[in-house]
């Protein structure tokens, strides 16, 4: 059976705690390596460097931050904790403080005041020179791109007003824009949200505030050259729930997602919002305009894709309701109609693109389905599948890498890191993004296993 967004991530049964940093250099490889190849494959995800609550959602780990490195010939791989605040208050005491999460009703009273949500632990971003740990309720964390030592939390110099960013920035290929988007902006839980620009060389140019319609999850936004587009979910903070010791989030069947499209080049006061039912999505692949068209291309489910959350009765949901399919949704901004289509067998989640076409018309996009890595052709409609011999453990995001910055679109790479729980260790797949289907070209073999990362990104030499 295909899985919803929880397996969808990666984890499967990776829910121990590895609990180790470690070094290995020239690590195994097999097959052979592309020389144009060169660079850092940066990745980050939670692990828990102490025992969790009981039932409590994997997501809420520690962060640790990974890299392969790809020079002379070679692969060398580091991982290392992201220190927080919130790590290096766990360490002092040599237990586990903080409580469900995003709940700061169930954690030791020692840690009040402190920073408490923010264990960055879910997106590895480059942006002018600089690398970050992002976490959609924080501010970003800054790593070092070589020792991944941290070195502290990263706020414009301090201009930011948002106390969040999101964990799925936009980076527009032709100006060099940091686009972001903070939600639950102040932690006021009310559906206060900031529109963020960020210039080329790490400047705060534009921070706006608006209202969303509900206060409804928003893990994920896009832009387009002529848009902005902010889908608000389903899944609601109550915090009356959250005082009682509740979950931060809990999925509202009466509610229908909302998707917020404003002129990029006007004010969030434009915004306009549109309800779709059934149109419940997590990540964004990509989107583009063409005059009054926008289109938005996602995993999309028809019910709650996030089903370590509860409906709002405190029931579970409905597991087949959240099996995403690779789809595009279609808005006439002059008529207001929305119209939804699916890419015929295209189930799956954790969606990229050549980010070189990001909110531009492009061709390709990459996925991972429960046991294969795939490729969809938007102007074809061809999928292309590299089955994982290793299933149904299966690969974690897959990450698209250009043979060169002046390539076609496509004309690169993939790499995606794959867990083998039957032997307890991990391989990093290189696949002909042109040629999945022949299997990788190289695969790096580490000695471990790896935890289940969410978001990385891959910085050329």
């Amino acid at each position: 059976m295909p899985e919803p967004l929880h397996q969808a991530m990666g984890f499967y049964g990776l829910v121990r705690s590895f609990r180790f940093e470690a070094d290995v250099r020239d690590c195994e490889v097999y097959g052979h390596l592309p020389k144009e190849l060169r660079g850092s494959y940066f990745r980050v995800g939670p692990d828990r460097a102490y025992p969790t609550l009981e039932g409590d959602t994997s997501i809420n780990g520690d962060g640790m931050m990974s890299v392969f490195r790809f020079e002379d010939g070679g692969v060398d791989y580091r991982c290392r904790y992201v220190e927080t605040e919130r790590l290096r208050h766990e360490r002092q005491a040599r237990r586990r403080l903080y409580g469900k999460y995003r709940n700061e009703y169930t954690d030791d009273e020692q840690t009040t005041g402190t920073d408490r949500d923010n264990t960055a632990n879910t997106h590895a971003f480059s942006h002018h020179g600089r690398l970050f740990a992002l976490r959609e309720d924080s501010f970003p964390t800054e790593i070092d791109p070589k020792t991944l030592q941290t070195l502290g939390t990263w706020n414009c110099g301090n201009r930011l007003k948002s106390k969040t960013m999101t964990a799925h920035p936009k980076v527009d290929p032709d100006t060099g824009e940091w686009w972001s988007c903070g939600v639950f902006a102040h932690k006021r839980y009310e559906g206060e949200t900031t529109l963020q620009v960020i210039d080329r060389n790490g400047k705060l140019i534009l921070e706006e505030e608006f209202m969303s319609p509900y206060p409804g999850i928003s893990h994920d936004f896009a832009i387009t050259k002529e848009h902005v587009i902010f889908p608000i979910m389903p899944l609601t903070v109550d915090m009356r729930r959250v005082k009682q010791g509740g979950d931060f989030y809990a999925y509202d069947p009466d509610l229908a997602p909302v998707y917020g499209i404003m002129p990029r080049g006007g004010s969030v006061s434009q915004i306009r919002w549109f309800k779709v039912p059934g149109a419940l999505m997590a990540h964004v692949m990509n989107a583009y305009s063409e005059g009054h068209i926008v289109h938005l291309d996602a995993p999309i489910a028809s019910g709650n894709s996030f089903r370590m959350f509860r409906d709002v009765s405190g029931h579970e949901t409905d597991p087949a309701m959240g099996i995403p399919t690779i789809s595009r949704l279609t808005f006439d901004l002059k008529s207001g109609e929305v119209s939804i289509k699916p890419f015929p067998g295209s189930i799956g989640e954790m969606p990229r693109c050549d980010e070189r076409f990001t909110a531009k018309r492009y061709r390709y996009g990459f996925h991972k389905a429960r046991e294969a890595i795939v490729r969809v052709d938007w102007q074809s409609g061809d999928r292309t599948v590299c089955a994982l011999p290793h299933a149904p453990w299966g690969a974690q995001e897959p990450v698209f890498v250009p043979r060169a910055p002046d390539a076609p679109e496509g004309e690169g790479f993939v790499v995606c890191l794959v867990n083998i729980e039957s032997e307890n260790r991990a391989e990093l797949l290189v696949l002909d993004a042109m040629k999945m289907d022949k299997g990788p070209v190289a695969t790096v073999r580490l000695p471990f296993n790896q935890p289940g990362a969410f978001h990385g990104c891959f910085v050329s030499n």
